[in-house]
């Protein structure tokens, strides 16, 4: 059974509430306990390590040459 977070549209409190399948129309307001809420979407952090999506992927090896490829020689 997940932990969804919820919103109150009446009152504006935000709560998390365990909810069984199927349960969805029965959660109420913990501050008000009014059924009209909102499910909000889950939180969940994203941590982008180097380069590349992935810390093992578009690794390069340090050849002493730059990342942008470019030559300053010109113009």
């Amino acid at each position: 059974m997940p932990i969804y977070r919820y919103e109150c549209k009446r009152c504006g409190a935000e709560f998390r509430e365990l909810v069984a399948r199927g349960d969805g129309p029965l959660v109420r307001c913990t501050a008000c306990g009014s059924h009209d809420v909102t499910r909000l979407l889950p939180r969940f952090g994203v941590v982008y390590k180097g380069s590349g999506f992935y810390t093992t992927e578009y690794r390069r090896k340090s050849s002493g040459s730059s990342e942008g490829g470019g030559s300053k020689s010109e113009g």
